[in-house]
């Protein structure tokens, strides 16, 4: 029977500087000693496309330049193992040798395997713009969206606006009749029960949240705009997300999702404000040649502090939920 036995994760650097991007591995010289399956919640007989997406959606929810200041070091941490398990998992041969021994470090050092190197490539590939459109493709409308919808529901008893903080790309302007739905027919089926902060909504409190998506929605946009990457993360339609999140163009495609292009614009956000990270975004969305007239010079976008990043991390990294509404439902829960 494989061993289980665990080692505490070396700690973040505590130099007190925000470090934690991709090229600081001064907390990753040594992989974590993990149960990869415990780490995303798999079976041992899970297939290929369960640890996918186990994996995609484990990274998203927990990448470090996704939550705010204060959890930085236990996501840095959390995303370190989320990464060696899929490094294991996603590797027939290392699958079975971990199956075998139960041994992390039996398992990577059968091979060439570089812990440092495939740490940063998840670091950057797992919330790139293109993942996390791969990844919104087969969780959207699936069963374990509604699952985490109903658990949800259940964890904020009732209370929509943490829902919205917790489930993964959501977003109020389109998905609250989607997971209404959802959540009726549970709730008809015995599946949950019929709490009042949901049964006894006010009309009120809906349009509030709406308003504040909607206003979230658009900051989402003008800040992809000011960082360049707007059509890259937000699509090219000509319809408007602050109007109600459904306008799209005719016979064309909108917007894609408020959740997706705001939860990368957030991070993206987040990691232009690191100097360091100019020159990599600047190469992947800065200006490019016009014509003859020679290189046009990619306009540098404006920094966040830190003061500015949490206000509009609060609602749009979690997808357009109402900035204050999970915080209120855990402190009734307490």
């Amino acid at each position: 029977m494989p061993r289980t036995t665990k080692r505490a994760v070396k700690p973040p650097s505590d130099s007190g500087e925000d470090d934690h991007d991709e090229h600081d591995l001064s907390d990753v010289e040594e992989p974590p000693t993990i149960d990869p399956y415990e780490v995303l919640g798999l079976e041992r007989d899970a297939t290929a496309d369960q640890i996918k997406t186990a994996y995609r959606k484990a990274a998203l929810k927990n990448h470090p330049d996704k939550v705010p200041a204060e959890q930085k070091d236990s996501a840095t941490a959390k995303f370190q193992q989320i990464a060696l398990a899929h490094a294991i998992l996603s590797s027939p041969t290392r699958r079975q040798l971990y199956d075998t021994t139960g041994s992390t470090s039996d398992t990577l050092a059968q091979d060439d395997f570089n812990w440092a190197d495939y740490y940063k490539s998840c670091f950057a590939d797992s919330i790139s713009e293109a993942t996390i459109e791969a990844f919104a493709k087969t969780y959207k409308n699936s069963d374990e969206e509604r699952s985490d919808v109903l658990a949800a529901y259940t964890e904020f008893e009732g209370d929509m606006d943490g829902v919205y903080e917790s489930v993964l790309l959501s977003n109020v302007l389109e998905d609250d009749e989607r997971f209404r739905t959802w959540i009726d027919e549970a709730i008809e089926k015995g599946e949950v029960e019929a709490y009042p902060n949901y049964t006894k909504e006010t009309k009120k409190k809906r349009a509030a949240r709406v308003k504040a998506a909607r206003g979230e929605a658009k900051e989402a946009e003008e800040l992809a705009k000011e960082l360049g990457v707007y059509d890259k993360l937000m699509g090219s339609g000509n319809g408007d997300s602050s109007k109600g999140g459904k306008a799209k163009g005719k016979g064309g495609k909108g917007k894609k999702d408020d959740g997706e292009g705001a939860l990368a614009a957030l991070i993206l956000a987040r990691q232009q404000s690191r100097g360091d990270m100019f020159d990599k975004l600047a190469e992947k969305y800065g200006a490019k040649p016009k014509g003859k007239g020679g290189k046009r010079k990619a306009e540098e976008p404006p920094e966040l502090d830190e003061e500015e990043f949490q206000r509009i991390q609060a609602g749009l990294g979690r997808g357009g939920s109402s900035s204050g509404g999970a915080k209120k439902a855990k402190k009734r829960k307490a």
